[in-house]
């Protein structure tokens, strides 16, 4: 996954994970328990947590496996449940068939111009019970969660996409230009040759671990998205050490829409250095259901900011 281009970033920032999950009901989450969470004003961080758990529960998840197939049903199972319409898009990549899942909300068939993603894959080969908590799922269980929000703005709701992208993971150990980001680098040119880019894009990665700073790369954000995030941050009262930048570019789900020209922002938690990235650790003790909250209350924020109330 991730690759960081220039230099290692060296943060010291923590946040605060001292709430307690609800384990008794995590991997029994049920379509009736999400809509009785509907009178939430706020995205809630146990929901998202609950989907976390239950997409790891599947097990490893690469890409054209059987464990990636059962994320793809459960996804459109709570996308619809909401009312989201949802399509595959098959494709090939390095020689292996993999498949995005789209989602929109309403009738309309005009362009969405902000494109909300994140990756499903889990990286190949790091162990037979890899589930890759943080690296895949909770990215994927927050954006469950920012649709079933979206819903109670459904003019808002019908300026997003929603994509959930195969192929992000490299098959080599280390992701390079040529290995990884399959899904993305597919999507992106095939909607430049339709002339159907989004003008924003926010993609979501490594968003619910404890302890785990969100630090977008600044080498790869624009500085109207940087201004965005800044105020975000701002508005929402969020820890500027936990929300930070990081001074460095990466490789991920960003960059091939970025380099079409899209106004791209990478919300990702800081992993280089830790002791849990592309190890077995990364499993359900590391997600934080605050960590969820503040990403998912984040990504509201910055809808509510590129898409104001008069153009709704």
């Amino acid at each position: 996954m991730k690759h960081s281009i220039t230099a290692t970033l060296l943060l010291a920032a923590l946040c605060s994970c001292d709430d307690k999950p609800k384990e008794q009901d995590k991997l029994q989450f049920s379509l009736e328990e999400i809509q009785s969470e509907e009178s939430l004003d706020q995205p809630s961080g146990q929901v998202a947590y609950n989907h976390c758990a239950a997409i790891c529960d599947l097990g490893p998840r690469p890409s054209n496996s059987a464990g990636y197939e059962a994320q793809l049903r459960y996804l459109e199972q709570h996308l619809q449940a909401a009312g989201w319409k949802t399509q595959r898009r098959a494709f090939t990549g390095a020689g292996i068939p993999m498949q995005n899942l789209h989602a929109t909300w309403g009738e309309a068939t005009h362009l969405r111009p902000l494109l909300l993603s994140c990756h499903i894959d889990t990286k190949i080969n790091v162990s037979e019970d890899f589930v890759g908590a943080n690296d895949g799922a909770s990215a994927a269980a927050a954006l469950l969660e920012i649709a079933r929000m979206l819903t109670r703005k459904p003019q808002q709701a019908e300026q997003v996409e929603i994509i959930f992208l195969d192929g992000e993971e490299s098959f080599a150990w280390n992701m390079t230009e040529e290995d990884g980001l399959y899904g993305s680098k597919w999507d992106a040119q095939r909607r430049d040759d339709e002339g159907s880019l989004p003008k924003w894009q926010i993609n979501l990665d490594l968003v619910g671990g404890r302890d785990v700073p969100i630090a977008p790369p600044s080498m790869d954000t624009p500085p109207s998205m940087y201004t965005e995030y800044s105020e975000a941050i701002r508005t929402l009262q969020f820890s500027p050490e936990q929300w930070t930048m990081a001074p460095t570019s990466y490789l991920d789900d960003h960059r091939p829409y970025l380099d079409k020209g899209v106004l791209s922002l990478n919300l990702i938690g800081h992993f280089v250095g830790s002791n849990w990235w592309h190890t077995p650790k990364d499993d359900m003790s590391i997600i934080c259901p605050n960590a969820l909250s503040e990403s998912m209350r984040m990504t509201l924020q910055l809808i509510n900011q590129l898409i104001p109330k008069e153009e709704q």
